[in-house]
């Protein structure tokens, strides 16, 4: 499990930036995840059946599933599938979904391989399996199902996305370039907070490449999209960090601050920022921020590395963390 405390993203050892970052990412990509690889099963059309009463069941469990009921939305698949009806090949496969949401990951796999044994071109119980197996760190399985998504349909941009998902987790960062620029160039409609996240996560990869211009030409992308995104301006930060932009990571990082002030790392990483260029009153403030807020969070281990840092300022010794 990715450690989610990882402070200064410039550390020398650069696998700790890259940690971080790859926790923002799968902070803020999860929601895209949900909405790639499962969410679109719910404007698939429905089954004529003959019981009007599992119809309705079916239906029911589908607005449960638009307002995040997902105990409920089980329940009425369950009740659907053991109705035995026309629609208990969907309903497993919208079952699988709910599983998902609800972290039941191997129940999810289970669910959506019985709806591919009903239907073996479902797309979005394969889009669901491979994300279940995503899930579960299985990513060549994952990669397994997208291609069969894209084998049947080399257009659908999610399969693209995840399958690059994929290849990220599995540390081949080329290829998981490529199948982001797929996903881009794919001719279906794609929302600018889906184009936000793709960009981001483009980013984040060439970053690891440190290749940290097209990084940021990403992130720039990513926050032509959604000028709120602070996990975009927080790894610009950190790239414009590796390229001794000083100035342009301040700035960044104070966006962050603005658009999320409970983000402390932010704090940190301005800190260091301005130690650098000699502003330490600055340095102080912020990291006077960072140990409060460390210290009402319960983190002690984070609070003392930063106090060290701080002594380490005012005692004028060479700072560890420069």
């Amino acid at each position: 499990m990715v450690n989610n405390k990882i402070l200064w993203c410039s550390l020398p050892t650069f696998s700790l930036t890259t940690k971080y970052m790859i926790v923002l990412r799968r902070v803020f990509l999860s929601s895209l995840l949900s909405i790639l690889a499962v969410a679109f099963w719910l404007h698939s059309p429905v089954w004529a059946i003959s019981d009007v009463n599992g119809r309705d069941i079916f239906n029911s469990a589908l607005e449960n599933i638009r307002q995040q009921n997902y105990q409920e939305a089980l329940v009425g698949f369950t009740q659907v599938i053991n109705l035995n009806e026309d629609l208990v090949g969907a309903a497993y496969s919208d079952r699988c979904l709910v599983n998902l949401q609800l972290q039941q990951y191997l129940d999810g796999e289970s669910d959506c391989t019985i709806a591919l044994q009903y239907n073996s071109d479902n797309l979005e119980a394969r889009l669901n399996l491979g994300l279940t197996y995503y899930r579960l760190g299985e990513w060549e399985k994952a990669i397994a199902e997208y291609n069969e998504v894209i084998k049947r349909d080399r257009h659908d941009y999610r399969a693209y996305y995840n399958r690059g998902l994929a290849h990220f987790a599995l540390k081949d960062y080329p290829a998981a370039i490529a199948d982001y620029n797929l996903a881009l160039m794919s001719n279906r409609e794609i929302t600018e907070q889906q184009k936000t996240l793709i960009y981001s996560d483009r980013g984040v990869t060439y970053v690891i490449l440190e290749d940290y211009q097209n990084g940021i030409i990403n992130f720039n992308q990513a926050l032509n999209s959604e000028p709120n995104n602070y996990s975009a301006y927080f790894n610009r930060g950190c790239a414009h960090h590796r390229l001794k932009n000083y100035i342009a990571a301040i700035e960044d990082f104070t966006q962050v601050i603005q658009l999320n002030p409970d983000l402390t790392q932010a704090y940190v990483n301005r800190a260091i920022l301005h130690h650098k260029l000699g502003r330490n009153n600055n340095a102080f403030e912020d990291l006077d921020i960072a140990l409060e807020q460390y210290k009402q969070q319960g983190d002690d281990f984070a609070y003392q590395q930063v106090l060290a840092f701080k002594e380490a300022i005012i005692q004028s010794r060479p700072s560890q963390f420069a």
